[in-house]
């Protein structure tokens, strides 16, 4: 592998290593191994924060490990990095700490992987789709949960999963052609279809769900502090390695980043490693400003926005979409939990595109409309579905944007 190729793979590692280190020295090992049987006992049903079950050390642990795991496999697998590389790295670290575990992941990885044979594709090919599918990894732990992890409960569990992970790959396919690459989370909209497919057979079966509404409700500044520094590194490692400019930025934020678009590839890994730093600092404000907390699910919807600077987001297609879930929240005085809107204003920036294309205000529209649908396109899942807002992007996108395109069209 090329040295630039190993210099990207370092920056990469960089946040979950820091992380992953913050952790270990924060707690003895051997008392994290214990509190993960109680991350691993969980149902991680909507919205479940680790933070809360088992500690921030605990939840960092599990995220870090998980994140550093899919790295290496990738780095084995002598993939380049690239936008979409980025996403599903980062996207596994967020969700690895409301719903995602080293165990229940599992089953998704063979799933994926008997789909790769069955398809004769490569698994190296359908490695990011595979880290997508974890989405559903609350089906997993909630049918083991159901028959109190017996060794029975295991086996249906593990299945299920497989099950799952093998027809993820050919419905996420056709699910883009539904919402035009407006929706930057499109495996979130064939995920949530799938969830709603599934947990309509277990409701008819008469089998009912607990959902989780216990977090941490407090800031974290060690972890803030951490944050801040890893944010700074990537701003700072993108202006030197791009002969110290910052030359280039100003390009990438003019895409509009409907999918496919990989700045990676139109603007480079230093560019995007500034976008993502900028993104970083955006979503910190936000926090500071709107709900001051740092629990499980507010790093996933942080790191969810980081995870698509290089496939889709920057802060002038975000902010928008971001702007209008925060006024969609005000605006309908909504009862939804701290975390429940943090992780919405967040999430909703799978809308990006919209904002990117049509414009600012299309862009804050677009937020404020995905922040009345989040709230109950959930109860349809059952909560199985990590990825709820970006089934709510997707269904927002299919009927907003040929609207936009029809008035803008007339315009013409």
């Amino acid at each position: 592998m090329e040295k630039t190729k190993k210099k990207e793979y370092l920056v990469i590692i960089v946040l979950p290593l820091v992380m992953l280190l913050y952790s270990i020295f924060s707690m003895p090992v051997p008392e994290i191994f214990n509190n993960l049987l109680k991350i691993f006992h969980s149902n991680d049903i909507l919205l479940t924060d680790y933070f809360f079950i088992a500690g921030h050390e605990t939840a960092i642990f599990n995220a870090s490990v998980i994140t550093l795991i899919n790295i290496f496999i990738i780095y084995k697998m002598d993939m380049k990095i690239n936008g979409l590389i980025i996403s599903g790295i980062y996207l596994m670290f967020g969700f690895s700490f409301i719903g995602k575990n080293l165990l229940n992941i599992i089953p998704f990885y063979l799933g994926v992987f008997l789909y790769s044979k069955y398809t004769n594709k490569t698994f190296k090919s359908t490695i990011i789709i595979t880290m997508f599918s974890t989405a559903l990894s609350p089906f997993v732990s909630s049918t083991a949960n159901y028959f109190n992890f017996t060794i029975f409960g295991i086996f249906i569990a593990f299945i299920v999963g497989v099950i799952l992970g093998f027809i993820v790959p050919p419905v996420a396919s056709h699910t883009v052609q539904f919402h035009g690459g407006y929706s930057l989370y499109n495996t979130g909209l064939a995920v949530g279809l799938i969830a709603i497919v599934f947990y309509s057979v277990i409701k008819a079966s008469g089998i009912s769900l607990n959902s989780n509404n216990d977090f941490v409700d407090t800031l974290n500044y060690p972890i803030i502090a951490l944050l801040c520094g890893c944010y700074l590194f990537f701003i700072i490692y993108g202006y030197v390695t791009n002969c110290y400019y910052f030359q280039g930025y100003g390009n990438l934020i003019k895409y509009s980043g409907r999918l496919v678009s990989d700045y990676t590839v139109t603007d480079g890994f230093p560019i995007v490693m500034i976008n993502m730093g900028i993104l970083g600092f955006l979503c910190l404000i936000f926090i500071f400003l709107f709900f001051p907390m740092i629990n499980g699910p507010v790093l996933a919807g942080m790191f969810t926005v980081i995870a698509f600077s290089g496939f889709g987001k920057h802060i002038k297609n975000a902010l928008p979409v971001m702007i209008g879930a925060t006024a969609g929240y005000y605006f309908f005085h909504s009862k939804a939990s701290p975390p429940s809107f943090a992780i919405t204003v967040f999430f909703s920036t799978t809308l990006s595109p919209i904002s990117g294309k049509f414009g600012a205000l299309s862009g804050i529209l677009g937020g404020f409309l995905i922040l009345c649908l989040v709230s109950n396109i959930g109860p349809a899942h059952g909560g199985l579905n990590l990825y709820n807002t970006g089934l709510a992007g997707g269904i927002v996108a299919s009927i907003f944007v040929p609207l936009l395109q029809l008035f803008q069209k007339e315009n013409k």
